[in-house]
C-alpha cells in the first residue's frame, strides 16, 4: 500500500520517518505563499488566561492581539448544517504570525467587512498539521 509506504518508509539516516513529517516537509510552506498573495490583513486577538478579583468581583484578562494575514469567505449551507447563522464567516490563517499558537473559542479577531471593521468571536476551529500546524480554518460570528 502506498499510504503504508509514505507512513514508514526509511529516512535517509535508516531510521523511520512518519507521514507527519513529509505533510510538513512537502505543505508547510503553501498556505504562507497563497496568503501572502491572496490574503488580506486582520487583527486576531489572542484572549489570555482570566484572573477573579475577589475584592471587586470582576474578572479580567488581558488580550493580545496580532496581525495576521488570513483568508475571510461566507459559509456554504452544505457545510454549516444548520450550526451557523447566515452572518457567520469562515476565516483561514496561515501559522506565520500565530507560530505554534492554537486559536480558540475564546479568541476574537477584527475583520473589515463592507467598509467597516467588524469584531467577531471564534466559535469553531480546524487546524491542518502535519507535526506542526499548517493552517488554522475558522468559523467566526461577528458581535
Amino acid at each position: 500500500c502506498l499510504l503504508s509506504w509514505w507512513s514508514w518508509r526509511l529516512s535517509s539516516s535508516g531510521g523511520k520517518r512518519l507521514i507527519m513529517a513529509k505533510i510538513d516537509d512537502v505543505f508547510g510552506k503553501v498556505p504562507e505563499q497563497i496568503l501572502a498573495t491572496w490574503g488580506q490583513e486582520f487583527t486576531y486577538i489572542k484572549t489570555g488566561a482570566a484572573t477573579y478579583n475577589p475584592t471587586t468581583g470582576q474578572t479580567t484578562s488581558s488580550d493580545t492581539n496580532v496581525t495576521v494575514r488570513g483568508v475571510i469567505t461566507s459559509i456554504n449551507t452544505n457545510e454549516s448544517k444548520g450550526l451557523y447563522q447566515t452572518t457567520d464567516v469562515k476565516v483561514i490563517i496561515g501559522t506565520a504570525e500565530l507560530g505554534n499558537y492554537y486559536p480558540t473559542e475564546s479568541d476574537r479577531m477584527q475583520y473589515p467587512q463592507a467598509g467597516a471593521t467588524r469584531e467577531g468571536k471564534v466559535l469553531n476551529v480546524s487546524t491542518a498539521r502535519g507535526d506542526n500546524p499548517i493552517f488554522h480554518t475558522l468559523i467566526v460570528r461577528p458581535q
